[in-house]
């Protein structure tokens, strides 16, 4: 598997990362342990995200381009490096990524996806290059993050594909979706825990049991998976596969609870979010 990205160690509320030929120094909150490679290891970074009460923001930026490119298997994808300390890809989401194309491929059948909070896109092109006839629905409510998706797909040799590109809240856009008579075989949910905007909000767990109502309602009848990854605060991966097999439209299937963590080959681990996923 060619993914040209590491973790390199994580620490001391910090991460190390390389992402391609560039290395990075972020916070990471949850990493509460001390670090497990010594300075030396740390020092090169090529750029480094300070977040204090009086700062925030990249410094040594100058010395990253303004974008790169990274491969995972045999697609394309663009990183910048972001205000919000954020380049363009959550590598935690690996493991799902594989697993759904995997399932694409095995079912051997037209199939229509619909990735939410879908961000830049990585999931979506996966989904897409997957199979030859699947049509996939990207949707997420920043404006920028759908076009760092939409040129991730033509980076990648997907601009003829068949993909909807949706700026949209993502429950509304489901709701309109209900009422259209649209379904899915696929759905993909990584919601934030704590969201605002276009004049609406998102509490992890306050609005997920509605949405996943939505979700039930815009399965198809022959449904393929639906994976639910998260990162809110006493969340488990279990408690999200129950919600999941708690569905009507997914009785019957196989879920599995996965903790989605990025494994270091030198550092520190770096457990990084949870899931729950279900497939038939």
């Amino acid at each position: 598997m060619n993914f040209d990205y590491e973790l390199l160690d994580c620490g001391n509320e910090r991460r190390l990362e390389r992402f391609g030929k560039y290395i990075l120094d972020r916070p990471c909150p949850q990493a509460i342990w001390k670090k497990k490679l010594d300075n030396t290891v740390w020092n090169n970074a090529d750029a480094y995200y300070e977040r204090t009460e009086k700062i925030k923001g990249w410094k040594n930026v100058d010395t990253l381009p303004e974008s790169w490119e990274i491969t995972l298997e045999n697609v394309n994808i663009e990183l910048r490096p972001s205000i919000n300390n954020q380049v363009g890809i959550f590598p935690e989401q690996l493991s799902n990524w594989l697993w759904l194309e995997k399932e694409i491929k095995k079912a051997n059948r037209p199939v229509k996806i619909l990735n939410t909070f879908a961000y830049t896109g990585v999931a979506t092109i996966m989904a897409s290059q997957a199979g030859e006839d699947t049509e996939v629905c990207h949707v997420d409510g920043a404006k920028a993050s759908v076009n760092w998706a939409r040129k991730n797909a033509e980076i990648s040799g997907l601009s003829n594909k068949k993909i909807r590109w949706i700026v949209d809240d993502v429950m509304k856009f489901m709701e309109r979706e209900i009422k259209r008579g649209n379904t899915y075989d696929g759905i993909i949910l990584d919601p934030p825990a704590f969201g605002k905007g276009g004049g609406t909000s998102w509490k992890f767990k306050q609005d997920l049991p509605k949405l996943l109502t939505l979700v039930n309602e815009l399965l198809s009848d022959s449904p393929l998976f639906v994976i639910l990854s998260g990162h809110a605060q006493g969340v488990s991966s279990k408690d999200l596969l129950t919600l999941l097999e708690d569905l009507p439209k997914l009785k019957g299937g196989k879920g599995e609870a996965i903790d989605l963590i990025i494994p270091s080959l030198k550092g520190n681990d770096l457990p990084s979010s949870v899931c729950g996923r279900v497939r038939f």
